[in-house]
């Protein structure tokens, strides 16, 4: 079941609107001037701002607590880590048989991974590549990071 939502998931071009992103206004909240209170705060909306937009990537992340959340964004990235790996094998023996256009297959799905996961920064948008091969099962999925 979870494959099939990441299958669907991974098709889907990613949009992250910056005003969802932004943290809800608090009124009427006396605000302390404290450095290491006005320290802790920035750091604590950092962090629920990346929560905020790793719920957005995430399939269904918007619905759950930040702990299922981060559990289904460690089940994704690895799933899609599979993803790429399969799609890198194919366009290697693609390669080695010189039938690149068969497939459809691009060079720049495959080399989506060796970035330094730039996908995750404001504005940038996945590719929408469509195309899903070797899928691997729940327990695949757990060796991958053992």
């Amino acid at each position: 079941m979870r494959e099939m939502i990441f299958h669907i998931a991974a098709m889907q071009p990613i949009h992250i609107d910056p005003e969802s992103a932004k943290p809800p206004k608090r009124r009427n909240v006396k605000v302390s001037k404290d450095p290491q209170s006005v320290a802790a705060r920035h750091r604590r909306e950092r962090i629920s701002e990346r929560i905020r937009i790793l719920q957005q990537l995430v399939p269904g992340g918007t619905k759950m607590d930040t702990a299922s959340m981060l559990d289904e964004a460690i089940h994704y990235m690895k799933f899609l880590k599979s993803q790429v790996q399969a799609l890198e094998q194919a366009t290697a023996a693609n390669q080695s048989t010189g039938s690149m256009a068969t497939t459809g297959l691009s060079m720049t799905g495959a080399k989506f991974w060796e970035g330094s996961y730039s996908c995750f920064e404001k504005g940038n948008e996945a590719s929408d590549q469509g195309i899903i091969m070797n899928t691997p099962s729940h327990s695949e999925l757990n060796k991958i990071d053992s």
